[in-house]
């Protein structure tokens, strides 16, 4: 003799099949949830952002802003320039103060949901521009006689410059780097003298984060715990993912602020550091969204000449290896026309609905990791397999 089914379970057994009907087998629904998208930004922003190339002629250090004429307008009009935007010397970051007036620069302009200018996203002088896109000039006259040049490029076309005391003679027929003022060359370097250029503008930067600190910005107040988080630029991507647990910092504001080192995490091309201050109440002088300078220990000089990321090999979890690699290298697509994020930010930036080179570096790097290669060894695997500019900021026109 059977004994009576539960009502309540009896009303499951009934409701079972609704549910499948609506929802569909468990096995289909997991395997529908595999394949939903992920939840990600467009990614498309720089296809949008203007790019132009103009005339520097005046800049207001003190109010971080600029006058640009811009190639094809008749007037030259003043721009704030974004607190956080990417100043570009001599192929590397620099500051505002080393651009020169009347120096033709190539310039990015943040846009408001219109698609009007507001303000400058990012600043390069010529050298810069010709480095992040691989396309250096030709020269390919020199008259020190009558102190005349002539230089090719895909982007700029064929100009015929002046200049004084720059005998280039023996550089005709090799790529060069440029730089003008107007219808004149102030600089015209060769590849081994634009590499000099630019690692003393390294050099120069590490003195100025030694003095003034990282740039960065407030992202997380909380006073309460003593926690709070700041939001380092990308030019820090070295130096700030270098720190670790426990290192001792300081916050540069009018009264300087010590903090201690509890967790830094690479984000997109920029680097969280979660801190924590000496007191809580610390914090009340700071504001979100404060732009602030934080001065760090600083790396050991033969860590500094290398070219691998200072924190390469911190990690240990397979995915979060994985994870690493996409905010520390840049996409090595084939896109052109100045428009792919991942290039110029770092893949981690890419829309992985729309792009598949997100996936294929992950793939890609989780083979390596089960084939037991540090990440040493996988930097150098996709540098040999995919070109230099993984490794560097770069564009494709």
């Amino acid at each position: 003799m059977f004994s009576p089914i539960c009502p309540r379970y009896a009303a499951m057994l009934l409701l079972f099949p609704l549910c499948v009907a609506l929802l569909g087998p468990p096995t289909e629904r997991a395997n529908a949830q595999s394949k939903q998208k992920s939840i990600a930004g467009k990614a498309d922003v720089l296809r949008h952002v203007p790019k132009k190339f103009a005339t520097l002629t005046e800049i207001d250090n003190k109010n971080h802003r600029v006058k640009l004429l811009i190639e094809g307008e008749q007037q030259a009009k003043m721009w704030d320039v974004l607190a956080d935007a990417e100043l570009k010397v001599h192929g590397w970051w620099g500051r505002l103060k080393q651009f020169c007036v009347g120096d033709r620069v190539w310039v990015w302009f943040a846009i408001d949901r219109h698609k009007k200018r507001k303000g400058v996203l990012m600043l390069a002088d010529e050298l810069s521009e010709q480095f992040i896109h691989g396309l250096p000039h030709l020269l390919t006259a020199c008259d020190k006689k009558s102190e005349t040049a002539t230089v090719e490029s895909e982007i700029s076309g064929k100009r015929q410059l002046t200049f004084k005391n720059l005998d280039k003679s023996a550089l005709i027929g090799a790529q060069v780097f440029v730089q003008t003022v107007g219808k004149s060359a102030r600089t015209i370097a060769s590849q081994e003298d634009f590499a000099n250029l630019r690692s003393r503008q390294r050099e120069w930067l590490c003195a100025k984060w030694r003095q003034d600190g990282l740039p960065g910005t407030v992202s997380l107040l909380h006073p309460l715990s003593g926690e709070m988080e700041v939001m380092l630029d990308h030019e820090a991507i070295r130096w700030g993912r270098y720190l670790e647990n426990g290192d001792k910092l300081t916050l540069q504001i009018d009264a300087p602020i010590s903090a201690v080192v509890k967790h830094v995490h690479p984000w997109r091309e920029r680097t969280l550091v979660r801190i924590v201050t000496a007191s809580g109440v610390d914090q009340f002088d700071l504001s979100l969204g404060q732009r602030i300078r934080v001065t760090v220990p600083e790396p050991p000089a033969d860590i500094q000449s290398s070219e691998l990321p200072m924190d390469i090999g911190r990690l240990t979890l397979k995915k979060d290896r994985i994870e690493w690699f996409l905010a520390s290298t840049y996409c090595s697509c084939k896109i052109a026309g100045d428009r792919c994020t991942g290039m110029f930010y770092s893949l981690a930036s890419c829309n992985e609905n729309a792009c598949g080179m997100p996936h294929q570096i992950r793939s890609k790097v989780g083979e390596l990791i089960d084939a037991d290669l540090t990440d040493e060894q996988i930097w150098e695997k996709l540098i040999e397999s995919r070109g230099p500019n993984v490794g560097n900021q770069h564009l494709l026109r």
